[in-house]
Parts: C-alpha cells; sequence; structure tokens
C-alpha cells in the first residue's frame, strides 16, 4: 500500500506541470510587454526630437535694395595677374577655395500666371553641402534686362511662392539664374550663372 503510494506520488502532475507553464507563460509574456514598452518609449522619444529638430526653420535675410541695380556679369572672374602676384595666384589656382564650389538645388522652368504673381513652380534651395550664404538675380535673355532680385538665402534655406520685380508680357522666355555666394559681412565672394525658362501665361 505504501509502495502504491509512493509510484502515485512519484507520477508527473499534470495540474501541476499546467501551473508551471503558465507561470512560465505569464513570465514571458512580462518580458515581452516590458521590452515592447521600453521599445514604444525610445522610438516615441527618438521620434519627437527628430520633430523638434525638423521644425527649426531658416529664415531668408532681407536684402537692402542696391543703389545701382546688379548688371548681369560679363567675362571671367578672378584676379588680374601681375610681376608682383604672380607667385600668391599660383598658389591660388594650386589650392582652390572651398567657395570655388556651388552645389545648385532649383527648378529650371518657372511658370508665372502673371509676372506679378506667385510662380507655381519656381524654386531655390541653398543646399547643406555649401558653406556660403547666396542671394540671386534674373535677368532675361537678349536684353539683360533685371527682373527679379532674391533675399538672402542662408546655408539650408529655399525660396518659393515668389512673384518677379518687373513686368514682363505673356510669353515663353529664357533667362539667366546668377547665383552670388557672399562671406560674413554680405560681401559678395563670386557668382555663379545658370540659364532657366520662364513662361507668363497672361
Amino acid at each position: 500500500m505504501e509502495q502504491e503510494q509512493k509510484q502515485q506520488n512519484d507520477k508527473p502532475n499534470p495540474e501541476s506541470a499546467k501551473d508551471d507553464k503558465s507561470k512560465s507563460s505569464k513570465r514571458i509574456k512580462y518580458v515581452l510587454l516590458s521590452i515592447l514598452g521600453v521599445a514604444v518609449v525610445v522610438t516615441a522619444t527618438v521620434f519627437i526630437v527628430l520633430q523638434i529638430i525638423g521644425d527649426g526653420e531658416v529664415v531668408l535675410i532681407d536684402r537692402p535694395v542696391p543703389a545701382e541695380r546688379p548688371a548681369m556679369p560679363t567675362g571671367v572672374q578672378g584676379n588680374v595677374v601681375t610681376m608682383d602676384n604672380l607667385d600668391e595666384v599660383r598658389e591660388a589656382i594650386a589650392r582652390p577655395p572651398e567657395d570655388a564650389q556651388y552645389n545648385v538645388i532649383m527648378s529650371v522652368d518657372w511658370t508665372f500666371e502673371r509676372w506679378d504673381r506667385p510662380s507655381r513652380d519656381a524654386y531655390v534651395e541653398n543646399s547643406t553641402r555649401n558653406t556660403r550664404t547666396v542671394f540671386f538675380d534674373v535677368f532675361l535673355t537678349g536684353t539683360e534686362e533685371l527682373i527679379y532680385s532674391s533675399p538672402y538665402i542662408p546655408v539650408g534655406g529655399n525660396i518659393e511662392n515668389f512673384a518677379l520685380d518687373t513686368e514682363v508680357q505673356a510669353g515663353r522666355y529664357t533667362a539667366t539664374v546668377v547665383y552670388r555666394l557672399v562671406d560674413d559681412d554680405f560681401e559678395e565672394i563670386t557668382y555663379l550663372p545658370v540659364m532657366i525658362r520662364l513662361n507668363i501665361l497672361s
């Protein structure tokens, strides 16, 4: 009789095994939920930080209207070489300044309902790969008439939804956007011309 009871005690109890399994399952669920909770909090934190960083808007800087309207640049910009500055020019050629390169991000087809209404697709951006504040002037091809001057655009800034400064009759035109890079005192360092197409609808 004692032996029978002992044998019964040695047999695995299905109820006890079920309880252990249930406890183990609950423990795993708890651990998984904890990990998931931490992941959600971390993700939310990262998202909030990205939102805060992303909301930093780059503001355009007003540019005073110059007394003399800028003219379309002609010829090659650079130093006049003399016997006195020959070594200096050679050194400058050997080490081109970082301002010698400018990454252009812009649309090249600009459409205006009228010259004095904001364009639906004109867009210019000063890429974060650049190092200098920039502004630009727009000249009509042929007449070289200045039809638009932008504000200063800091690195990372952009401009869109702008109208022209000067009346232009309805029609299709080519024009030149002349980018002018400036130093910290807003003195012009160099320029870069880019051709665009203008479409004035009325």
